[in-house]
């Protein structure tokens, strides 16, 4: 009795399956964000030979600091550009790949490229209502988006991007994108104008336009800036004095431990301080009068 044959005939060995190969990009390239805010093409390239209606399983996660985004892609094809998925993110992009014949893996990274003065301005003027936005951002980072690493900035009290959005806690696109960001701000600063518009139309009281940009700007940092006197209509607050030496930071004269003190004898008592959030044991406190002279003086 002849010996039996492998299927297909020939008297051929089967073909032994090789292991699922990345074969491009490199493990840890990294990719810029152009300062256009548009994310280029990261493609994966594998060596995988896929039969009819065989598929291959990309699994990814993209995470900066606290922020994290997963996803699943199937593909018919050997490769798979992360750019639509990872829109507006940045940071350690990893990436699993599963096929028929194994499993691969590889990481790299997203950085993000710090935009001109005159692209953010540009930028703006496509925004409705954004007349003198540029000031607040001028005033919070100087139009900077990125930092030394090229990603996003992050205060110490979790101010993020250009915006140094806080409260409510920005997204993750509105942290990495600086247009995201741009937009958010936007449109914190729009509901902020119109707490401001609504404290100073209470009972029927009339404004300037100056005021609301006043009263506006001073509520992005906190508080009113106007209090009413019967006699001169809205005026800004007495009590607070600045110190001028900062952006935002002054003093409550009302408080009997700053009554009768000079600007720079309450600075040399709690400029130690200014690094550090305000305890309950401070008298000085950021104040969003001081914020707004600053920005509008």
């Amino acid at each position: 009795m002849p010996p039996l044959t492998p299927p297909g005939g020939g008297g051929a060995s089967p073909q032994t399956a090789t292991a699922l190969k990345i074969t491009a990009p490199a493990p840890n390239t990294s990719f810029a964000v152009s300062a256009a805010d548009e994310l280029p093409s990261i493609l994966f390239n594998t060596d995988a030979v896929l039969a009819s209606g065989q598929q291959l399983t990309w699994e990814w996660k993209i995470s900066w600091k606290t922020f994290s985004k997963t996803g699943t892609v199937k593909t018919s094809t050997p490769s798979w550009d992360a750019k639509e998925a990872i829109k507006n993110l940045g940071g350690a992009l990893s990436v699993k790949v599963t096929g028929p014949s194994g499993t691969a893996a590889i990481a790299v990274n997203v950085i993000g490229t710090q935009p001109d003065a005159t692209e953010v301005t540009t930028f703006l003027a496509t925004l409705a209502n954004s007349a003198g936005f540029d000031k607040l951002l001028q005033h919070e980072t100087k139009m900077k988006h990125f930092d030394a690493n090229r990603e996003p900035i992050k205060s110490f009290d979790n101010g993020y991007g250009m915006c140094q959005l806080t409260t409510p806690v920005p997204s993750y696109e509105e942290c990495w994108s600086w247009k995201q960001n741009i937009a958010a701000g936007l449109k914190l600063y729009a509901s902020k104008q119109v707490a401001a518009r609504a404290y100073l139309t209470q009972a029927g009281r009339t404004f300037t336009p100056k005021q609301l940009e006043y009263e506006t700007i001073c509520r992005w940092n906190g508080g009113a800036y106007h209090v009413w006197d019967s006699t001169k209509g809205w005026i800004r607050n007495p009590n607070i004095l600045c110190d001028t030496a900062t952006g935002n930071i002054g003093w409550d004269m009302t408080d009997p431990e700053n009554t009768g003190k000079t600007e720079a004898a309450l600075r040399a008592r709690d400029k130690a301080t200014y690094s550090r959030t305000p305890a309950a044991s401070d008298h000085w406190k950021y104040s969003g009068v001081c914020y707004a002279d600053r920005i509008l003086e």
